[in-house]
């Protein structure tokens, strides 16, 4: 196993999307971080006045504050959050993953793998692996770039507690993890990764709608957005500062699990050609 998953590894290192798709990271990263605090210094003034305005006309400010809590605040961990929770990760990894998963179906890598006697079990996992730490690559390029970028003008103080903060760091771990998953899964039940990204960006924005029409008549049902995949790195920063994140927790192990037990399933039964 060991031996398959560090030849799956040369594979990806010699493969030109990891590196481009590590460029886009770092350069996203680096824009993001320059235009969330272009956004405080030119328009976060006005905030105050728009509040003072909507109050004055009691006008309901859920519109407003939604949109302010896709702007991380002026310190570096409400930075290193948005970067996880701003959607950069699913749709930079997407792609990338799929890619590389999709590669081996169509050089005939899988094929000569198998019939040299490797179980399509280890095979799968070994993919899987490799894809986990494809993603996590991505994860610290956009992070670290942006990070680095934010440093200049952003404060280091935070209140939240030690403690909740590593829960966080964790969440986000799994939910990685997930996502990564969730890819190799998609890959294997399409076999190309054209088919698998459209999958993988539109199949959460479609579900996320139909429950937001659904809430219509039942306002409660909105609360299942959070466990669509891609929408629920947005709400584990809020939930663990309120003492939560077992919710999130729970998705990405669900989604982790249901992904390896399906694509695992999918794989031994397909004929490799």
């Amino acid at each position: 196993m060991g031996g398959l998953i560090r030849a799956d590894l040369k594979k990806l290192f010699k493969s030109k999307s990891l590196y481009v798709c590590m460029v886009i990271a770092a350069i996203l990263g680096v824009s993001m971080s320059l235009l969330y605090n272009y956004f405080w210094q030119e328009r976060g003034q006005n905030i105050a006045l728009w509040y003072a305005l909507m109050d004055q006309y009691n006008m309901k400010t859920d519109v407003l504050d939604e949109a302010l809590r896709q702007i991380p605040s002026q310190n570096l961990l409400s930075y290193i959050n948005i970067f996880f929770s701003d959607g950069a990760l699913w749709l930079i990894g997407s792609p990338c993953i799929c890619a590389y998963c999709a590669a081996e179906f169509n050089s005939g890598t899988y094929k000569n793998t198998v019939s040299r006697g490797v179980s399509k079990t280890k095979l799968f996992f070994s993919k899987v692996i490799v894809s986990v730490i494809e993603m996590f690559m991505l994860s610290f390029v956009y992070v670290l770039a942006g990070t680095l970028a934010a440093v200049s003008h952003v404060d280091f103080e935070t209140d939240l507690e030690a403690g909740r903060i590593v829960f966080l760091g964790v969440i986000y771990f799994l939910l990685i993890i997930a996502s990564a998953s969730v890819f190799v899964m998609l890959t294997i039940l399409f076999r190309r990764s054209g088919f698998a990204v459209a999958a993988a960006i539109a199949a959460p924005m479609l579900i996320a709608s139909l429950i937001q029409i659904a809430s219509m008549a039942n306002p409660e049902l909105s609360e299942l957005t959070g466990y669509v995949l891609m929408n629920t790195y947005v709400t584990v920063f809020t939930s663990v500062n309120d003492g939560g994140g077992l919710k999130e927790l729970f998705t990405a192990i669900g989604y982790t699990a249901v992904s390896l037990l399906t694509g695992g399933i999918v794989f031994r039964k397909s004929e490799i050609r």
